[in-house]
């Protein structure tokens, strides 16, 4: 299988004639091509010219008739009839299916999809494209039934070569949760794992098929359908009670799991079920004594002189800053929100190079190919504003490019050399040469068209991402003007209003200064309500930035008096209004009683002609504010950074704690077993020391 670069580079248009391609519709993936052109006749079509010239037959001149005239307009006449008859008409998913369904003519060549009810979505936005048609027809040539639309009783499994939303669009849904139990999202991986395999089903006919969950097409479904938990059942019971009670009895030693072996261990073996290993718990560096001092906000002063770096040259988590670039990268490009990433179960593995991170973040060296990431950067934002899946592939494969480049030490000086570095494919390598040659990029203006100019641009109105702003660009808007107008019969949300009607301002950073001033506006009157309020200014201001996007702020309260900030949020927010420092909500909690809760809308300061700046309030748990303030002081690689060194560690980080005795199927690391103990929360050094990893100032924090 071609990696994410080769399968870029192959995507890319390519200025060989392609007119004679065909594509057989027995390929199970829908895929395979091959030119029809017969072996014989030379490639260059000026000597498929030349060679026809040299045996060119001179006939006499024929005489025009009229009925000569009229038989020649009948032959036209003819071979466009035939030519609009060979084009297929255009149906949608939902057509086709059904057509395939009273279609009794198909020739069965399997029935190995037997018993199956498939629902398929494709991702098409309004008619059914070549790659649905094709895996509809291939769905019933191999057995199984296709299911037009969405029915919880009749379908057995759903296919998706879709992301999240348009698959909800599919089957009429809201959420992934709608979905039963029973019925698996698989990606279409899962249909051909079974094509060609030898093996005769006996009583079970899903044996030819692989287990769902190892073609889940979403993390959060990757329990749904039938699991290897049912095969040798009583054993993982077993084993399950084995790990549950090696975690009380230890009283803070936690056990872990070993990878399960293979469905097929041994040749002496065959087909043994996976089962857990519980193996004598790892000690851990730390082991806190109690809860944390309730004074255990640091102060920067005593934090430097307690957690002094043990190197300058040494930084715990630089092995993973490129990974985690990575996957932020890969996300991006994939249209994956990043809000609340801390809660997303991530699989991380340790980095080849082994664990060389115990140093801070050094200044940032001048890249000497900057010239070329700046290029591709720009083409990589041109494929991001688009929903194909090529689009998404070619954007994969330039975040891997540019990282590779960013640490290439020497300036690119030949194609050999562009094409030397791992992770620069071929086509790459010749756009790196066209950018050291002309200081251009041909590709950019070729890409840069008025569908993706006008996506970007409507993704600056707050709460619209690709998808809404792609719907916006199909019903033929394309300024802030059409917007405003409902052009096509747009509608928007209370929240894109208020992005839409301060766009400059909320797209605008605010100084340093400015942010401070307008949190220094917001204590006292907190203060005002609870003098024991604990409140802090988190995300880029507290990296020390010169400029910042938003306004971050964490509200909690000591609890040794026996009270807690509940229900004070309301309040400070009716303050704030009446001080006219909020003006616009944009998301309110649905639960003010709650203990964490997070609010968003616009501030300013109360002056005339004051800019609209974003502004997020959050509030956590006492417990957790040293946990809140990490992940909300940043940056995101090194948040990412953080949770992949955890996770390695056999712990796992987010935004509320760090957790022990985490159990996970090793079979998929993203589902818990067992969700652990929490060990560390209160204070930010204490996550810092139980990782290993030397005290680090929120300003030394920056990776991106």
């Amino acid at each position: 299988m071609p990696s994410p670069e080769s399968r870029s580079e192959l995507l890319e248009p390519s200025v060989t004639n392609t007119s004679h391609v065909t594509s057989p519709s027995n390929s199970p993936l829908g895929a395979s091509r091959h030119s029809s052109t017969p072996a014989s006749l030379p490639s260059d079509p000026e000597g498929i010219a030349s060679s026809s010239r040299a045996t060119v037959v001179k006939f006499p001149k024929v005489r025009k008739t009229v009925s000569s005239s009229r038989n020649k307009a009948d032959l036209s006449k003819q071979n466009k009839h035939q030519k609009s008859k060979g084009k297929p008409a255009l149906v949608t998913p939902l057509e086709y299916a059904q057509k395939l369904n009273l279609d009794l003519s198909k020739k069965r060549k399997s029935d190995y999809l037997k018993g199956k009810q498939i629902l398929y979505v494709g991702g098409d936005m309004e008619y059914a494209g070549v790659q649905t048609r094709g895996r509809m027809d291939y769905i019933i040539k191999h057995g199984g039934t296709l299911v037009p639309s969405y029915d919880p009783t009749t379908v057995t499994h759903i296919v998706t070569d879709a992301t999240t939303r348009p698959t909800l669009k599919a089957l009429g849904l809201k959420s992934l949760k709608e979905i039963p139990d029973n019925i698996p999202t698989v990606t279409w991986s899962w249909v051909i794992s079974g094509y060609g395999r030898k093996a005769k089903a006996t009583d079970d006919d899903e044996s030819l098929l692989d287990f769902e969950f190892l073609h889940a097409a979403f993390p959060q479904r990757i329990d749904a359908g039938r699991s290897w938990q049912k095969r040798g059942q009583g054993k993982l019971v077993q084993a399950r009670g084995q790990v549950s009670a090696s975690a009380n009895d230890l009283g803070g030693d936690f056990s872990r799991i070993s990878s399960f072996t293979d469905d097929h261990q041994t040749e002496d073996h065959p087909g043994l079920a996976p089962k857990l290993v519980v193996l004598p718990p790892a000690p851990l560096t730390f082991v806190p004594t109690g809860k944390a001092s309730s004074t255990a906000h640091h102060n920067n002063n005593q934090s430097s002189q307690i957690h002094k770096p043990q190197s300058n040259t040494e930084d715990p988590l630089a092995e993973f800053y490129e990974k985690a670039r990575a996957e932020r990268d890969q996300a991006r490009g994939l249209g994956q929100s990043e809000t609340d990433e801390s809660d997303q179960e991530e699989e991380f593995s340790k980095p080849a190079q082994g664990f060389t991170c115990d140093r801070k973040e050094p200044e940032q060296r001048e890249c000497v190919n900057q010239d070329i990431i700046d290029k591709l950067k720009e083409l990589m934002e041109l494929h991001k504003a688009k929903l194909g899946e090529d689009d998404r592939w070619r954007v994969y494969s330039y975040s891997k490019c540019i990282r590779a480049l960013r640490n290439y030490p020497k300036k690119i000086k030949s194609f050999n050399e562009a094409r030397s570095i791992n992770g620069v494919g071929e086509k790459t390598a010749q756009k790196i040469m066209e950018i050291i040659e002309t200081g251009e990029l041909r590709r950019i203006g070729y890409e840069k068209t008025d569908d993706v100019e006008a996506i970007n641009l409507f993704q600056g109105i707050y709460g619209v991402g690709r998808q809404i702003a792609s719907m916006w660009y199909n019903n033929g808007c394309r300024t802030l003007d059409d917007v405003r107008a409902r052009k096509g019969g747009i509608k928007l949300s209370h929240a894109q209003e208020i992005g839409l009607q301060f766009y400059d301002d909320i797209n605008d950073r605010m100084p340093r200064s400015e942010a401070e001033s307008i949190f220094n506006l917001i204590k006292p009157i907190a203060l005002e309500l609870d003098e024991h309020l604990y409140i802090d200014i988190m995300g880029s201001f507290r990296r020390g930035k010169a400029t910042c996007g938003d306004i971050d702020i964490l509200v909690t309260r000591p609890t040794s008096d026996g009270m807690t900030h509940a229900g004070l949020l309301p309040e400070l927010l009716a303050r704030l209004h009446a001080a006219k420092i909020l003006t616009e909500d944009l998301a309110l909690p649905d639960d003010f009683s709650a203990l964490e809760l997070c609010y968003r809308g616009l501030c300013k300061r109360p002056e005339p002609d004051a800019k609209r700046r974003r502004i997020d309030i959050l509030c956590v748990p006492w417990e957790n504010r040293g946990a809140a303030l990490l992940y909300y002081t940043g940056d995101d690689i090194f948040n990412r950074a953080m949770r992949m060194k955890a996770n390695v560690l056999g712990y796992s980080l987010n935004q509320r704690g760090l957790y022990a005795g985490v159990v996970r199927d090793p079979r998929n690391r993203r589902v818990k077993i067992s969700a652990g103990v929490i060990v560390a929360s209160e204070t930010e050094e204490e996550v810092f020391k139980i990782l290993g990893v030397p005290w680090q100032e929120p300003h030394e924090r920056v990776r991106g």
